[in-house]
């Protein structure tokens, strides 16, 4: 227990030293761009919106010194682009956050276990579980958001051919679709009212949703707003091409499903087989995992078993 807070004091004294030594060197960047905020504040005129929006994005935390260390950072935008795709409500700093403290929990789990030879492991496991879940989220999104796109195309044509616009028919999918295509359509039409041109609006659209499906629509619609043509009819025959492919898809996926399976089985059965044996008799293992040889030859392994698994699901994955 002794060894397990020391292990804890130097983790939260080197995050302490690295961020006061981040701190130091950025001094001056950061006492600039403060500097700049409060001019943004001082000359903010009551009932103006526009500086507020300003400050307002430029907030990643709602901690003072988490938005002074993470605003502006490449990483930052990044994470905030992810979470976006994911329909995740909340600042880029919180997730970071969740990040940190799973790689602290994972790496205390894997030391209270199995020492400190796994604690590096751990960690790992514990840094990769809020990103495996991010990932998972986006891949729901996005799967729902191919399920819905068909039938709103639909309702887009039904309405431009009743007489709407193309900005007014995305409002109005936007408000009678529910979640996740409803509101980004919605966001669309308040984007491109606010002033914003409709092509980097259906751009900025088409980056928050990471979809072939919607790519294709997006690229209808600006050729269409470049060349003319009767829209209504294209979007009619990309509802239908999407689907075929839908469809189509299906058929794959049942027919790659016994690969998929297969490579996920043998990927855990090592994995099972080193977990059994500990519970029969933890020292079988124990000259492995106590030798410097023995750790390198188990990394090894998993690491050719993460690549089987990997070169295994590739070759299921059959795009079209």
């Amino acid at each position: 227990m002794n060894e397990l807070l020391v292990l804890a004091a130097v983790f939260i004294g080197t995050v302490g030293i690295l961020i006061g030594a981040y701190l130091y060197f950025n001094r001056k960047s950061l006492s600039a761009t403060d500097a700049v905020l409060e001019r943004l504040r001082k000359a903010e005129a009551p009932g103006s919106a526009g500086v507020r929006s300003i400050l307002r994005e430029m907030n990643v935390s709602e901690l003072p010194a988490l938005d002074r260390l993470l605003a502006g950072r490449g990483f930052t935008a990044f994470v905030a682009e992810e979470m976006q795709k994911a329909g995740l409500v909340g600042t880029p700093a919180s997730f970071l956050l969740r990040m940190a403290l799973s790689t602290v929990f994972g790496f205390v789990i894997a030391f209270l276990f199995s020492g400190g030879a796994f604690g590096a492991l751990g960690a790992l496991g514990g840094f990769l579980v809020p990103v495996l879940w991010l990932k998972s989220k986006q891949k729901k999104r996005i799967a729902a958001f191919r399920e819905q796109l068909p039938e709103a195309l639909d309702m887009l044509v039904s309405a431009m051919k009743a007489g709407y616009s193309f900005q007014a028919a995305m409002r109005f999918i936007g408000e009678e679709v529910k979640e996740p295509l409803g509101p980004e359509f919605s966001r669309f039409y308040e984007e491109q009212r606010l002033g914003m041109e409709v092509r980097t609006a259906l751009l900025a659209l088409q980056a928050r949703v990471d979809l072939l499906d919607l790519k294709m629509f997006v690229t209808a619609v600006l050729i269409q707003r470049e060349t003319g043509g009767n829209l209504s009819e294209v979007l009619d025959n990309i509802s239908t091409l999407m689907r075929e492919r839908a469809a189509l898809k299906g058929e794959i996926e049942t027919l790659t499903a016994e690969s998929k399976m297969s490579a996920r089985i043998l990927s855990l059965l090592p994995l099972a087989v080193f977990i059994i044996i500990n519970l029969i008799n933890p020292q079988f293992m124990r000259p492995m995992l106590g030798s410097t040889f023995g750790l390198m030859a188990f990394g090894l392994a998993a690491v050719m078993v993460l690549i089987g698994y990997t070169a295994m699901m590739k070759i299921a994955d059959i795009d079209i």
